[in-house]
C-alpha cells in the first residue's frame, strides 16, 4: 500500500510539468560525480525525549568545467571567468541549470516533508589535479569543480533505512567504460541504516578530493582513505556506479507517469537503484579501467593504485563500509563515491644527468678528474622538485664501495685509475617513471701545478719576459701552453712556453697561463703583472693648437704607456695648471704659449717635457650693432642699423623672418631698413678681424603699433561738401573699445559713437545745432592693450 506515491504522478504535480518543456541546456552531462556524508548533531530542540534525531547532511557534487554544459543545480547566477564561462546565463538565454533538491525515503516510502527538499547553492571551488605520481606532468587540459550542498534532517528512529538521494541525467558522451554513457543518468545516495540510527552514528568522510586525472601507462597511488568521527572500523572496496533520472520530459509528451525518469526529477526514485552497465568485455566492476590495466584499492587504508592502459574518460566508484567494533561487527553505513577519471597523456619530469667530460655511445658518462684528492661530481638531473632521493655507488681503489646520498658526489681518490659507478634517482619509488639511473666512469689522473714568473718591471717601457715554472704530480710531460696577457688586445695571446710581451699601456694586468699535459689534463693560474714604466716620449694631440680668443683647447695625452693610475702635472703657459690626464683649458688673451707636461708612474718613474709655442691664440673681433630709432612704429617704420663692433674690418648682415627665410643681406657696416608689418625679424651681424678670427651676434626687432590721434578745431556743416563733418583722425591699427562723445555748452550730449569712422554732422535730434564751441572726449584701448583717453574743443561755424 503506497498512497503517498500518488503525489509523484505528473497529473498532480504542477512543478513536474515545467520539466516537460525543459530546455536542452538542462542536460547535465556536466555533473560527473558525487558523494554524501551525514553527521549526527543531536536531538530536535535539543530534547532526547522527542525521539527525533537531527542530522547535518553534506552532498559533494563534481562538475566538468572543460566541456561546458549546465551550471551546478541552482547555480545559474554564478560569476565565472574563462574557460568556465560557458555556464553563465546571458540576457535572453534560457536557464542552464535546474533547481537543486533532494528526496528522503523511509524504506520505500517518501517522506512528505522531504519529498522535494530545496537546497541552496552556496558556491564552488576548483578540484586540484592529483596524478598520484610525483614525477609526471599533465599535457592535456582537465578541469573539475566541487559544490558542497548542506542541509539538516529531523528523523525519528525507524525500523527501515532512510535513503537520501539526488539524481541527474545525463552523463557525458566521452565516457569510455559504460554502455550508452551519454543517455543514462546518475544516482548519488546514502542510507542511514536502523543500526546507525540506534547508535547516533555519523558516516565517514573522505579525506581528500577524488582524482580527476591519471597518466596512461604510469603507476599511480592516491589516498582515498576516510575519517570516521565514531572511530568505527572502515573497509574499502571497488563498487559499481548507479543509474538515475532519464530523458523523459525532454520532449513531450511524457512516457512515464512519474518524474523519476526526467532530466532533473522533481522527486528522486526510491532505493534500490540499478547498476550501470559496463562496456563488455573490456570493462566490468572489477576492471573499471579495463582488463589489462591495474586498478586496486587497499581494503584497510583506501589507497587507490594501479597502472592504466587505455586513454579516455572513465566512471569510477569506490565504497567505504563502516563496521562497529563489537565482538560481532555490525554494518553501520556504506558511503559510495562516484567520480570521473580522465586517463591522459603525461610527460615525465625525472632525467638523470651528470656534468661529464664526454658521453659514450651507450649513454654512459665519462668524467675525468685531473689531480689526486677531493673531487666533486656535479649532478645536473632534472626535475629537481620531483627528485626525493639520490644514491651514489662507486667502486673505488681495490674494489672498495664508495657511497653518497647528496645531490653532488664528493670523492677523494689518490690512486690513478678508471672507476665505475652509478647514480640512482628515487631508487625506492613505487613509480618506475620516477626512477632513473646514470652510469658513469671516473678516470683519476695525476694533476698539474701551473706557475710562472715575470721579469722585473723598470722605468723604460721594455717587453715583459714570462718564464714557465709549472710542474706535474707524476712527472708527465707538459704538451701545451696557452698565455693570455690580460690587456684585451688582439695580440695578447701566445702558445710559446716562455714568451715576452710588450704592453701598450700601463696598469695591473691579470695574466693567465693554462698548461696541458700528455693525458689531456689542463689547469690554469692567474697572476697580476704591475706594468708602470714611464713613456719614452710624451705625445699630445693635437700637436699644435690654434684658435681665436677666448680659445678652449682639449689636450689629449697619447703617451705610451700611461693610464689613470699615473700622476700628471700641466702648466699651460698663461698661469693655468691641471693634474688631469686629458685636461681642458681656456686661453682668455691672444698670444703664443709654451705647455709643460710632467708624468710620474705609480712606481716612481718620471718624465717631462716642454712643448714650445704649442698654443697660438689670435685676437678676435667683438660683434655688436644698434637700431635708430630703437623702436620703429607704424607711424615711422624706417630705422637705421649702426655698427658697434670692435676690431672688425669686414661685415656681413643677414635679415631673416620667423621661418628662417632670408629677407635681405648687405656687406655694409651700416644701412637703412623699413619694417612692412608687425612680424619679428632677425638681424645677424658677422664680423671678421685682420687675424682671420670672426664673431657674430643676432638681434630681433619688430614694428611697434602706435595710435596717433589729431582732431580739427572747427568745421562748417553747410552742405557744400567741404568740412561738413567732424571726427578725430588717427592711426587706429590694433586699437579696440572706441567711444566718441560731444557736448554743447549746456552740458547736453549731442552726439556719441563707437565706430572709429563715425563723425558728427552738426545736428542734434534732427535739427541743426547752433554755431559756437563744443566739448568732446575719446576713450579707446590702444594696440598694447592699455586704456587711452583724449579730450578737447571744436567750433561749429554756421
Amino acid at each position: 500500500m503506497r498512497p503517498i506515491l500518488c503525489r509523484l504522478f505528473r497529473s498532480a504535480a504542477v512543478a513536474s510539468l515545467l520539466l516537460l518543456f525543459a530546455p536542452a541546456g538542462l542536460w547535465a552531462d556536466h555533473i560527473v560525480g558525487g558523494e554524501f556524508q551525514y553527521l549526527f548533531v543531536g536531538w530536535k530542540n535539543d530534547d532526547p525525549s522527542t525521539g527525533i534525531r537531527r542530522y547535518h547532511v553534506f552532498l559533494n557534487v563534481y562538475r566538468d568545467c572543460i566541456r561546458g554544459g549546465a551550471c551546478f543545480d541552482g547555480g545559474d547566477e554564478l560569476p565565472r571567468q574563462p574557460p568556465k564561462e560557458t555556464c553563465v546565463v546571458l540576457p535572453g538565454e534560457s536557464q542552464k541549470s535546474a533547481p537543486m533538491h533532494i528526496t528522503v525515503y523511509d524504506g520505500d516510502q517518501v517522506l512528505t516533508q522531504y519529498a522535494s527538499l530545496a537546497v541552496p547553492f552556496t558556491g564552488f571551488k576548483d578540484v586540484a589535479v592529483n596524478l598520484g605520481n610525483p614525477c609526471l606532468v599533465l599535457t592535456e587540459p582537465v578541469c573539475q569543480e566541487l559544490a558542497t550542498y548542506q542541509f539538516f534532517l529531523e528523523l525519528p528512529v525507524s525500523a527501515n533505512p532512510y535513503t537520501i538521494a539526488y539524481q541527474r541525467c545525463c552523463r557525458n558522451e566521452s565516457i569510455r567504460n559504460l554502455l550508452n554513457g551519454n543517455s543514462i543518468g546518475a544516482t548519488y545516495f546514502i542510507q542511514i541504516l536502523p543500526e546507525a540510527q540506534l547508535t547516533a552514528n555519523s558516516s565517514p568522510r573522505f579525506n581528500i578530493f577524488p582524482p580527476i586525472a591519471i597518466c596512461i601507462n604510469a603507476d599511480f597511488r592516491i589516498d582515498l582513505g576516510a575519517t570516521d568521527n565514531d572511530n568505527d572500523s572502515l573497509a574499502y572496496k571497488m563498487c559499481d556506479a548507479k543509474v538515475g533520472a532519464g530523458q523523459d520530459g525532454l520532449n513531450p509528451p511524457a512516457r512515464t507517469p512519474t518524474t523519476f525518469d526526467d532530466l532533473a526529477p522533481t522527486v528522486e526514485s526510491p532505493y534500490p537503484y540499478t547498476s550501470v552497465t559496463y562496456l563488455a568485455p573490456r570493462y566490468n566492476v572489477n576492471n573499471q579501467l579495463g582488463i589489462g590495466s591495474e586498478l586496486r584499492i587497499d581494503p584497510l587504508t583506501g589507497e587507490l593504485s594501479g597502472r592504466p592502459l587505455y586513454p579516455g574518460t572513465h566512471v569510477i566508484a569506490v565504497c567505504v563500509e563502516e563496521w562497529s567494533r563489537d565482538s560481532i561487527p555490525v554494518l553501520l553505513s556504506e558511503t559510495k563515491r562516484e567520480f570521473q577519471l580522465s586517463v591522459s597523456r603525461c610527460g615525465s619530469t625525472v632525467e638523470a644527468d651528470l656534468l661529464e667530460t664526454e658521453l659514450d655511445e651507450q649513454g654512459r658518462f665519462y668524467i675525468t678528474q685531473c689531480g689526486f684528492g677531493p673531487n666533486t661530481i656535479v649532478n645536473q638531473s632534472t626535475l629537481e622538485s620531483s627528485i626525493t632521493s639520490y644514491d651514489w655507488e662507486l667502486s673505488g681503489p681495490g674494489g672498495a664501495l664508495l657511497t653518497g646520498t647528496s645531490r653532488n658526489f664528493v670523492t677523494s681518490i689518490n690512486q690513478r685509475g678508471v672507476y665505475e659507478g652509478k647514480m640512482f634517482l628515487n631508487r625506492s619509488s613505487f613509480a618506475e617513471n620516477c626512477k632513473d639511473t646514470a652510469e658513469f666512469f671516473l678516470e683519476v689522473l695525476p694533476g698539474l701545478d701551473p706557475d710562472f714568473e715575470v721579469s722585473e718591471i723598470v722605468c723604460d717601457p721594455e717587453p715583459v719576459q714570462f718564464t714557465d715554472l709549472s710542474t706535474t704530480e707524476s712527472g708527465q710531460r707538459i704538451t701545451g701552453y696557452s698565455w693570455n696577457f690580460g690587456d684585451s688586445t688582439a695580440r695578447s695571446r701566445s702558445i710559446s712556453p716562455e714568451p715576452n710581451y710588450q704592453y701598450q699601456r700601463g696598469g695591473n694586468f691579470n695574466a693567465v697561463l693554462t698548461v696541458t699535459d700528455e693525458n689531456g689534463c689542463a689547469d690554469s693560474i692567474t697572476k697580476q703583472v704591475p706594468y708602470f714604466p714611464s713613456p719614452r716620449t710624451l705625445l699630445l694631440e693635437p700637436s699644435n693648437g690654434f684658435g681665436c680668443a677666448p680659445y678652449t683647447n682639449f689636450f689629449v695625452n697619447r703617451s705610451i704607456p700611461i693610464n689613470d693610475d699615473y700622476t700628471f702635472e700641466w702648466q699651460f703657459g698663461d698661469g693655468g695648471s691641471s693634474d688631469a690626464r686629458d685636461p681642458i683649458h681656456e686661453y682668455a688673451l691672444p698670444g703664443r704659449y709654451d705647455v709643460y707636461l710632467g708624468v710620474t708612474s705609480p712606481i716612481g718613474c718620471f718624465v717631462d717635457t716642454i712643448f714650445e709655442e704649442l698654443i697660438d691664440v689670435r685676437e678676435s673681433p667683438v660683434a655688436d650693432f644698434g637700431f635708430s630709432p630703437e623702436q620703429p612704429t607704424n607711424a615711422f617704420p624706417d630705422f637705421r642699423v649702426t655698427d658697434r663692433s670692435i676690431g672688425a674690418n669686414s661685415y656681413r648682415y643677414t635679415i631673416t623672418d620667423n621661418a628662417g627665410d632670408q629677407l635681405f643681406t648687405t656687406p655694409l657696416a651700416e644701412f637703412d631698413y623699413r619694417l612692412r608689418d608687425t612680424a619679428t625679424i632677425y638681424i645677424n651681424q658677422l664680423v671678421a678681424h685682420p687675424s682671420g678670427c670672426r664673431d657674430s651676434i643676432t638681434k630681433n626687432i619688430n614694428l611697434y603699433l602706435t595710435n596717433a590721434v589729431t582732431a580739427p578745431n572747427a568745421f562748417t556743416p553747410n552742405g557744400d561738401g567741404v568740412n561738413d563733418r567732424w571726427m578725430p583722425e588717427g592711426l587706429w591699427e590694433g586699437a579696440t573699445d572706441y567711444r566718441l562723445r560731444i557736448w554743447n555748452r549746456w552740458g547736453e550730449m549731442v552726439f556719441t559713437t563707437l565706430d572709429f569712422e563715425g563723425s558728427w554732422d552738426g545736428t542734434f535730434q534732427g535739427s541743426n545745432s547752433p554755431g559756437g564751441g563744443y566739448l568732446w572726449d575719446v576713450t579707446y584701448r590702444n594696440s598694447q592693450g592699455d586704456v587711452a583717453a583724449l579730450k578737447g574743443g571744436v567750433v561749429l561755424i554756421r
